[in-house]
C-alpha cells in the first residue's frame, strides 16, 4: 500500500499479475508529426479525466491514449497514471515531452526526476533534480536533495550493515506492511482463496487487502493464515498494530459508502481489545474524517502513543506523520505534526518507533533517496529530533521500499518491497545486522554447477506451441514465400507428424525443426479444417495501410485454404484493421518503430472450434493446437552462483579460462546465481576443461577472488529415456498469456512430470526494449509457471519434483531463434519447459 486514496469502484473477477515487457510505447503517427499541445480539452480527454481522477488509473491510460493530442493538464494526468501503476518506462516517454513544453510547473520537474530514479537513470535525474531546486530552493525536498546530493555514492553502494531476505511466504498477490504481534507477524495480503466474485479496487484490478498472521522461523515465516475474520471486511484492512502484550490493536481499514458523490472513500484507523478469548468490535478512531485518510498507525508498547500517516488540512506536504497520545480518560489528544524536519511536501509514511533506541524509522519520497519510497531513520526523543538518515543500499532500491520494523536488539526486522526479483508485486523482506567481522571479511562461497554427463543422447518430444498469426512483408498482401505452400496434389500427403517432408524455401539455421512446424501453420490449419467439417474461422488482416489492405492479406490466405483445401469459402470470414487488437506498437514511443510494425502486420486466426485451439481454449487470439516434434538435444546450462552476495557482495563478474590460456569474460552480475550455455563456453567443442574464477566487490570496497576448476560438457543423458518439452507463449508487452496456460499447465503438463523428475524452466524475450528489463522480465514469467506447477503438485500431494528456474532475456547466444523476422521474434517471447525423468543410478 503506497497511497492514502481508495477509490470505492468494485468489480469482480480473478486477479491476474501483470508484468508489463518494459518497452517504451511508441508515440502516435499523429502526436510525432504534429507535436502540438491542445489549446483546449477534447471530449476523449474530459472523458479520460473522469476516470484519473476516480484513481482509475489503468483505465485512464486507455482513454488518454484515444486523443491524438492532449492539453498540458492531460499529459501531465497520463504521466501520473503511469507513475501510479510503476509503468515508469512509459512515465518517462512522457515526462520527457511534458518538461519541455510551455506550462511545465516545477513539480513536472520533480516527478520526472523520481521516474528517472526509479528506472535507475540517476545522472539524469540528478539534472532534472538541480532544476527543481533552483525553481524551489525553499522546497524541503530539493533542500533534502541539495543536502545529501553528494552522499548518494555511499547511499547506493550501502554501508553493509544489512543481509536481505526474500521471504518464501511472499505470493503473486501484494504482500505488505508487517507488524510485531506478540512472537508472530501480521501483514497485508491481497491474496485470496476465493475463485469466483472476487471484489477488486480499480487502482490495480487486485482484491482488497486482508490481514494475514504468520510464526517467525529464523530470517523467514512459516505459512500464513487468515489474522481474524472479523477484521476482513468488504474493503481493505491493514496494516495493522499491536502493544507489546498483543491485547490492543489498532489497524488501517476503509468503509463503503454508498453515498459518496466523489466515490473516493479515505482511509481510516480503527481499535480493538482482546479480552476472554476474543477480539471486540472495531472502534472508530476520534480523528478519523470523510474528508481525508488517516492510516498506518504505529502504537507504543503500552498502547497509550500513536504515530500515524494522514493528509488532514495543515500539513506540509501529501501525507505527513502525526502523533497522538491517550490521556488517563481514555481520549487521544489532537494530533501533533512531526513538523518539516520530518516532513516534506512529499509523502511521509509508514511509521515506526524502536522505544528502547529512541528511533523512529519511517518512508517518503520527499527525502532524497534512490528511488520511489526510501526507507529513514531518525532519531526521536524528549530532546527533540536528530537528523533523518537514509537507510542506504540493501534496504533501499530504486524501487518502493517501505513499512519497516525492527527489534528492540536493532538486529533484525522486516520490510516491503517491489523490487525486482520478488515473487509479484510488494513482497515481504527480512533483513539482519551484519557484524562487524562480516562486513570486513565477507564468507563469499563460489560454486559451479555442470550437468550430469552420460554417454548417450536424450532423446525428447516437443509440444510445439503453434502462434495463431501469419506475419506479412511490408509493402505485399501475397503470403511470404518463407511460409510453405503446397499444391493440391500434395494435400492427400500431408501430416502434422511428418513435417519435415515439407519444409519452407526460406529455413533460419537456429531452431529449424520448430520453424518447419511454424511455417506450416496455414497447413496444419487447412488439413485440421479439412478433418473438422464443421469448424470455421476469422481471417483478421491488420495492416498500417488501412483495413482494406489488411482484407487483402486476409484473402491471400482464404484463396490458399479455399483453392488447395478445398474449404467451403463460407467457413471463412474476412476482417480488415489498422491494427491488431493486440498490437505490438503502442501509443506514445518511438523506439525500434520498425521492428514493432513488421509484427503488427500480419493475419489472425480466430475461432470458436475446439477441433482447431489448444485444450481448454476458445475466442479471439487462442493458439492453434499445438503439434508434436523431436527438437534438437537439451542445451548443458551451467550454474555459477555466489552465496550471500545480497549482502557481502555489490556486483561480480566471471572469467572462464581453458586448457590453452584462453579466456571468456561474463558480467557483471548482481544476482545471486546466473546459468551460461556450455554452447557459449564451449563453442564448437563437445567438452574442456577450465578454471572458473570469480571476483567481486563488497559493499565496503574489498575485493575477493575466488576460483574453481570445473570440466563442462554438452549434456547427453541416458538414450532410453526420454523427456518432454512444452513452450509458453507470451504477447508482447503483456503477461496475460499465463491465463490462457494455467488449465493446460495444470491438467494436462503435470501429470506427465514423472515421479523424482526434474522441471526445467527457462525464460526467454525477444530483442526488443532495454536488455536488462528483458531479463528481469523472462525471470519473472518462468517463476510464474513454476508457481502454476507447485500449486498443482502440491494439490496431487507430490513433493517429489525438482526444479531449475533462469531467465535469459534477449540473450542471443542462448536464445531459441533469431530475431530477423516477426514471428522468430514472437516466438522468442516464451517460456520453453523441459521435464526430464530421474537419473536411474
Amino acid at each position: 500500500m503506497k497511497t492514502l486514496f481508495i477509490p470505492i469502484f468494485l468489480f469482480f473477477g480473478i486477479s491476474t499479475t501483470l508484468i508489463a515487457q518494459n518497452q517504451v510505447p511508441q508515440e502516435s503517427s499523429d502526436l510525432k508529426r504534429t507535436n502540438l499541445v491542445a489549446q483546449e480539452k477534447s471530449n476523449k480527454e474530459i472523458a479520460a479525466d473522469k476516470y484519473y481522477f476516480r484513481y482509475a488509473f489503468d483505465d485512464a491510460i486507455d482513454k488518454y491514449a484515444d486523443a491524438k493530442v492532449l492539453t498540458i493538464e492531460g499529459q501531465r494526468n497520463l504521466a501520473k497514471s503511469y507513475q501510479k501503476m510503476n509503468l515508469n518506462a512509459e512515465a518517462e516517454v512522457v515526462y520527457s515531452k511534458l518538461v519541455n513544453s510551455v506550462g511545465v510547473v516545477p513539480e513536472d520537474y520533480y516527478n520526472y526526476a523520481m521516474v528517472l530514479k526509479s528506472l535507475g537513470t540517476y545522472d539524469q535525474a540528478m539534472l532534472w533534480m538541480d532544476k527543481f531546486a533552483t525553481q524551489k530552493p525553499n522546497d524541503l525536498r530539493a533542500k533534502s536533495y541539495m543536502n545529501y546530493k553528494s552522499q548518494f555514492p555511499n547511499m547506493i553502494e550501502g554501508n553493509g550493515k544489512f543481509k536481505v531476505n526474500h521471504l518464501n511466504i511472499n505470493s503473486d498477490a501484494d504482500d505488505f506492511g508487517p507488524s510485531y504481534y506478540k512472537d508472530k507477524i501480521v501483514f497485508s495480503s491481497t491474496n485470496t482463496t476465493k475463485k469466483f466474485f472476487v471484489k477488486k479496487y480499480n487502482w490495480s484490478g487486485k482484491p482488497f487487502w486482508n490481514m494475514y498472521v504468520a510464526d517467525v522461523d529464523g530470517s523467514q515465516l512459516k505459512t500464513a493464515s487468515v489474522f481474524n475474520k472479523k477484521f476482513n471486511g468488504k474493503m481493505h484492512e491493514g496494516p495493522a498494530s499491536f502493544s507489546n502484550d498483543g491485547n490492543f490493536m489498532a489497524y488501517t481499514r476503509n468503509y463503503y459508502d454508498m453515498k459518496r458523490k466523489d466515490k473516493v472513500v479515505e482511509l481510516q484507523i480503527c481499535f480493538s481489545s482482546y479480552a476472554d478469548g476474543k477480539w471486540s468490535k472495531p472502534e472508530s478512531f476520534i480523528h478519523n474524517n470523510k474528508e481525508y485518510s488517516v492510516g498506518q498507525p504505529c502504537l507504543s508498547a503500552d498502547g497509550n502513543t500513536m504515530y500515524f500517516t494522514s493528509d488532514m488540512p495543515g500539513g506540509i506536504g501529501g501525507a505527513d506523520l502525526y502523533k497522538v497520545t491517550r490521556t488517563g480518560n481514555g481520549q487521544w489528544s489532537s494530533p501533533e505534526n512531526l513538523g518539516n524536519k520530518i516532513n516534506t511536501e512529499g509523502d511521509e509514511m509508514f511509521p515506526y518507533y524502536e522505544e528502547k533506541s529512541k528511533t523512529l524509522f519511517f518512508s517518503s519520497n520527499g527525502h532524497f533517496g534512490l528511488g520511489g519510497l526510501d526507507i529513514f531513520m531518525v532519531p526521536l526523543d524528549g530532546s527533540g529530533i536528530g537528523t533523518v538518515k537514509n537507510a542506504g543500499a540493501p534496504l533501499n532500491t530504486q524501487y518502493d521500499d517501505f513499512a519497516a520494523i525492527v527489534n528492540d536488539q536493532m538486529s533484525k526486522g522486516f520490510f516491503s518491497s517491489n523490487r525486482t526479483g520478488g515473487s509479484g508485486g510488494d513482497d515481504l523482506y527480512s533483513f539482519d545486522a551484519v557484524k562487524e567481522a562480516e562486513k570486513t571479511a565477507p564468507n563469499v562461497v563460489f560454486n559451479v554447477t555442470t550437468p550430469v554427463v552420460n554417454p548417450s543422447e536424450l532423446r525428447i518430444r516437443e509440444t510445439f506451441p503453434l502462434r495463431n498469426y501469419i506475419f506479412f512483408d511490408l509493402e505485399s498482401t501475397e503470403i511470404p514465400d518463407r511460409y510453405v505452400l503446397i499444391t493440391k496434389d500434395q494435400v492427400k500427403d500431408f501430416k502434422e507428424n511428418q513435417l519435415e517432408v515439407f519444409t519452407p524455401k526460406k529455413l533460419s539455421g537456429r531452431s529449424s525443426r520448430q520453424m518447419i512446424a511454424y511455417y506450416n501453420v496455414i497447413n496444419i490449419l487447412g488439413d485440421r479444417m479439412q478433418k473438422n467439417p464443421q469448424s470455421t474461422i476469422k481471417l483478421v488482416g491488420s495492416s498500417e495501410k488501412g483495413p482494406q489492405d489488411g482484407q487483402k492479406m486476409a484473402i491471400s490466405v482464404k484463396e490458399y485454404l479455399v483453392g488447395i483445401f478445398g474449404i467451403e469459402s463460407s467457413r471463412i470470414v474476412i476482417e480488415g484493421r489498422n491494427k491488431p487488437k493486440i498490437p505490438s506498437e503502442q501509443l506514445g514511443g518511438t523506439l525500434e518503430l520498425d521492428l514493432l510494425r513488421q509484427g503488427d502486420r500480419r493475419v489472425s486466426i480466430e475461432s470458436a472450434s475446439p477441433a482447431l485451439l489448444m485444450e481448454f481454449q476458445s475466442g479471439k487470439n487462442v493458439p492453434l493446437k499445438p503439434v508434436e516434434i523431436s527438437p534438437d538435444p537439451i542445451d548443458s546450462m551451467v550454474s555459477f552462483g555466489v552465496v550471500d552476495t545480497s549482502s557481502a557482495l555489490s556486483s561480480w563478474t566471471l572469467q572462464m579460462t581453458d586448457e590453452k590460456g584462453g579466456t571468456q569474460s561474463f558480467g557483471p552480475f548482481t544476482e545471486t546465481k546466473v546459468k551460461i550455455s556450455g554452447k557459449t563456453i564451449l563453442g564448437t567443442r563437445s567438452n574442456g576443461i577450465y578454471k572458473a574464477t570469480m571476483t567481486g566487490k563488497s559493499s565496503n570496497g574489498t575485493a575477493i577472488t575466488k576460483d574453481t576448476t570445473v570440466n563442462i560438457a554438452i549434456w547427453n543423458p541416458a538414450k532410453e529415456e526420454e523427456g518432454m518439452r512444452f513452450s509458453i507463449i507470451y504477447e508482447f508487452n503483456n503477461s496475460k498469456a499465463i491465463l490462457i496456460y494455467t488449465k493446460y499447465l495444470t491438467e494436462i503438463v503435470t501429470p506427465k512430470i514423472p515421479i523424482g523428475g526434474k522441471v526445467i524452466i527457462s525464460g526467454y524475450t525477444d530483442i526488443i526494449g532495454d536488455a536488462a528489463n528483458n531479463q528481469k522480465l523472462s525471470l519473472a514469467r518462468a517463476n510464474d509457471v513454476k508457481k502454476i506447477f507447485e500449486k498443482a503438485l502440491l494439490k496431487a500431494g507430490r513433493k517429489d519434483v525438482v526444479f531449475e528456474v533462469s531467465g535469459f532475456g534477449e540473450d542471443q547466444n542462448v536464445a531459441h531463434f533469431e530475431n530477423k523476422f516477426p514471428e522468430e521474434r514472437f516466438y522468442n517471447r516464451t517460456v520453453v519447459i523441459d521435464i526430464i525423468p530421474a537419473i536411474k543410478k
